[in-house]
């Protein structure tokens, strides 16, 4: 059986596949905007799956005329939401299959069939539920790890802190998932839809080797650390920083 975390990163290389199959069309779209041929160069090394272009990550790459007439037009709504709708997606089944084995863990010296029994009694219906779980059960309080991230100005993404980040992704997630399209989150360019993955999946990526340290070597790293004090202080009612973002959530 894989772990979490490889699971993760299969869905994580899908994810790149379809954000990979909508730079080729960014590139086709803003060329044709511009009167000019595609730069067939850098479709064939997106195609070799090693390379994005610009357009996701920096605006300096759109002029303001692109970027008025992207959001008009809605070229890349549709595709952005479904990367957004897979992001959370990936992220969810990553949180319900570390509860598990962080659980699995800790529960180890009990009776087999009582731990594995009292495992499908929980629910994982949406994020709420498995906040509630990580902190009741095992005692992972998720709003309190807090990752740094770059965001460009000029992208719909603009969350306090990580976990303000998740439940964004999570509200547009919901949202696209019964009514076929967002109205919270706004998806105009590539950006738009880049930097919700991206840093999703960075801090699936610390989470996990954070935690798994903490949890299986009682060991603490400066990232726990500052999640543990960023823990006491949101039960105690007060804010932390983190770079120039500001945590504001409560248990």
């Amino acid at each position: 059986m894989i772990t979490a975390l490889e699971a993760f990163h299969i869905q994580e290389k899908g994810i790149l596949n379809i954000i990979r199959a909508a730079d080729i069309y960014a590139i086709c779209l803003l060329a044709k905007i511009r009167a000019l041929e595609p730069n067939m160069e850098e479709i064939a090394e997106i195609l070799k799956g090693n390379k994005i272009t610009g357009y996701n990550v920096m605006s300096i790459h759109y002029t303001e005329y692109e970027l008025n007439h992207l959001k008009e037009n809605g070229h890349f709504r549709e595709i952005g939401q479904q990367i957004i709708f897979q992001t959370y997606t990936m992220l969810e089944s990553y949180l319900i299959s570390k509860f598990k084995e962080y659980y699995l863990f800790l529960t180890s010296a009990g009776p087999n069939n009582i731990i594995h029994e009292s495992l499908k009694r929980f629910s994982f219906r949406n994020l709420p539920d498995i906040k509630r779980n990580y902190y009741d059960i095992i005692d992972i309080h998720l709003p309190s790890f807090d990752v740094d991230y770059f965001l460009e100005e000029k992208c719909s993404f603009q969350p306090k802190d990580s976990w303000d980040a998740i439940n964004i992704i999570a509200k547009a997630r919901n949202e696209i998932a019964h009514q076929g399209y967002s109205i919270s989150y706004p998806v105009s360019t590539l950006m738009d839809s880049w930097y919700p993955f991206d840093v999703t999946r960075r801090w699936i990526d610390l989470f996990d080797a954070n935690f798994n340290i903490f949890i299986y070597k009682k060991y603490e790293t400066s990232l726990i650390k500052e999640y543990k004090i960023r823990k006491e202080s949101l039960k105690s009612g007060f804010s932390t920083e983190r770079g120039k973002r500001k945590t504001e959530n409560s248990i």
